[in-house]
């Protein structure tokens, strides 16, 4: 606002002390916020590369391609094969920071949005962008860019070098800049007239990117002792380390987890593979320690990007899978179990329209020869014994969650399809938790405690995999970054209102189907003997933790040595001819972890411990 503006406001106020009129007036928004914006508003590189990748989605690419240089990183070129940018178009951006033409009237002149519905793209894909700060993602990595870009069917080809002015504190308003452009057109042959396509590189990264990209915390100085944290371990997997200029830190040679050999595709099974053997072979929390940061940000994108999933998508399993199935109808009072025939998907027995385009409306995306997918994978069979003897999945769908007379003050309509997906154990343990799409892309993770979850399910949880597909709304309650959600959006909370029901009655279902085990294994065991020693060690675990607290041996049969009790590993490798009955070795383990003795020990002594006593007992 300029000094006479600012005057003539301030009289008007004045003013109305004296007439007691109001004054109205409009919110103005200060440059300011976009010093904020050029700056990074990124947490992660990850995030920034995301949505690099999704201007390209929406720009209606069929095929990403980057190349990272990895491990050094001092260059990175992002390539695209979607409509690219008339110098029209390209004007626009660079004059419109955060005023994206996406679901305007004005995209169909720009050729940015569906000739008849603007919240889609030129094709008809679901716009992921909204606010226009996509392209200053690149912030985050670099002040210095160029993006090279032709639409199909011009005969200019524009290249725009872009400095960005960064971290301009004292800056007088009316004096801000955010960066500056120098921009070049060349006429293309008549050849290329029909090509398309927009590349974007980076130079000179800014030098804490290159290192967290680099893992630098993970390799450098000081040395690692006994005493260092294992976030700070050297990785299981990694793309190897090159010191720059310090010629004491030897070059440290790459452990991919695929071999040379392979293709893009078998390259990400081989990351994905790499994931499932650290999850199965230590109890730590779900981290992605063993990965190093390059490996961690391909996992990152592929979770977040709308593409196909590994092993297919969660609403195409069929009735002959082996999954039992749920649905939840409306009012979510109860879960209703689902009979489908062997060869119908869920997805056409409900009706449900998440992820039915993924496959004919191609989108790829491969950095440095790998081959993104979603890395979630839905087994169809156990992972490890249970009561529970098949996978459950619980599935819904909300259509206009609000009523008409609802929708001001709800902030639009709302609707929405998901699942809650159940397993002896989640494999990886990162995708453990609910993961919330909104058309078909994410900027978060994972989040374990599915949107802050109070009810103590501590072990069920871990062992359920839940997605969101929002079709319509939620987006007005992502945060600027898209990494994070307004907790008190009417979206959100509806959302979590319907996850929390859901995740009860899933849990219900599942403790309903292991009583019904129980019962069935007590109507015909033999050894009562047993069954009593488990049912009073059981009864010190309720005692310690409360009634309704996880049954804590999932595989109460006695026909084989207990190997975990309450989430807690116990091998048994140095004691193969132990004689003793499993229910007895079972009980005992149960009361010993019900104080917490198991998980004090390393797991090589647990077993050790349990048999002493066992001995120690049998002796006369």
């Amino acid at each position: 606002m300029n000094d006479n503006k600012l005057n003539e406001l301030e009289s008007r106020i004045r003013n109305s002390a004296q007439d007691g009129q109001p004054v109205k007036t409009q919110l103005k928004t200060s440059e300011r916020i976009i010093a904020r914006v050029t700056d990074g508003i990124y947490r992660e590189p990850w995030a920034a590369f995301r949505e690099l990748i999704a201007n390209a989605y929406d720009a209606d690419a069929t095929e990403v391609i980057i190349e990272t240089d990895a491990p050094r990183f001092a260059q990175i070129t992002v390539r695209d094969n979607g409509i690219g940018m008339s110098p029209k178009t390209l004007a626009y951006v660079l004059q419109h920071i955060g005023g994206s033409s996406k679901r305007l009237p004005i995209g169909i002149d720009l050729n940015t949005t569906h000739q008849s519905e603007p919240d889609r793209s030129p094709a008809g894909r679901p716009l992921i962008g909204k606010t226009g700060i996509g392209l200053f993602a690149i912030a985050q990595l670099t002040q210095h860019f160029q993006i090279i870009t032709k639409a199909n069917g011009d005969a200019i080809r524009t290249s725009a070098t872009v400095t960005l002015q960064t971290h301009q504190e004292n800056v007088p308003e009316h004096e801000y800049i955010a960066g500056t452009v120098t921009i070049r057109s060349e006429t293309v042959l008549d050849s290329e007239i029909q090509s398309q396509g927009t590349t974007v590189v980076l130079y000179e990264l800014r030098p804490q990117v290159r290192k967290v990209m680099r893992s630098s915390r993970r390799w450098e100085p000081p040395l690692l002792t006994e005493d260092t944290p294992d976030a700070a371990r050297k990785p299981s997997h990694h793309i190897g380390y090159s010191p720059d200029t310090d010629e004491t830190n030897p070059n440290i040679e790459p452990r991919y987890p695929w071999q040379g050999s392979d293709g893009p595709d078998e390259r990400f099974r081989a990351i994905l593979e790499a994931a499932n053997q650290s999850s199965r072979s230590t109890t730590k929390s779900a981290d992605l320690d063993h990965f190093d940061e390059y490996l961690k940000l391909l996992w990152k994108l592929s979770l977040s990007l709308p593409m196909d999933y590994v092993d297919g998508h969660p609403f195409d399993l069929t009735g002959s899978s082996g999954v039992i199935m749920f649905g939840i109808p409306a009012g979510m009072n109860q879960a209703k179990k689902v009979v489908l025939p062997d060869d119908e998907p869920i997805r056409k027995h409900l009706r449900l329209t998440a992820g039915k385009d993924l496959h004919s409306n191609v989108f790829s995306v491969t950095i440095d020869g790998i081959a993104l997918r979603r890395p979630v994978r839905l087994p169809t069979q156990l992972v490890k014994n249970s009561r529970i003897k098949a996978p459950v999945m619980m599935v819904s769908k909300v259509v206009d969650a609000f009523a008409t007379d609802h929708l001001d003050r709800a902030g639009g309509n709302l609707s929405f399809e998901g699942y809650l997906y159940w397993n002896s154990k989640v494999v990886p343990k990162e995708t453990a938790g609910v993961l919330i799409r909104i058309r078909e892309a994410s900027g978060t993770l994972f989040d374990p405690t599915f949107l802050n979850y109070q009810v103590s399910e501590q072990t069920r949880l871990r062992q359920i995999t839940a997605e969101v597909f929002v079709h319509e709304g939620l987006d007005s309650a992502l945060n600027i970054d898209r990494e994070s959600f307004n907790y008190s959006h009417p979206h959100l909370l509806y959302i979590q209102r319907w996850l929390h029901r859901a995740l009860r009655l899933l849990v219900n279902r599942l403790k309903a189907m292991a009583n019904e085990d129980l019962q069935r294994e007590r109507a015909t065991q033999r050894g009562k003997v047993q069954a009593d020693r488990v049912a009073l060690a059981q009864g010190v675990w309720h005692r310690r933790y409360g009634a309704d607290s996880d049954t804590p041996v999932q595989d109460t049969e006695f026909q084989k040595v207990v190997t975990e009790v309450g989430d807690v590993d116990i091998d048994w490798s140095d004691f193969p001819d132990i004689t003793e009955d499993p229910g007895t070795i079972t009980a005992l383990s149960i009361v010993l972890e019900a104080y917490g003795a198991l998980s004090a020990l390393p797991v090589a002594d647990r077993a050790s411990l349990i048999n002493d006593v066992i001995q120690l007992f049998k002796a006369r």
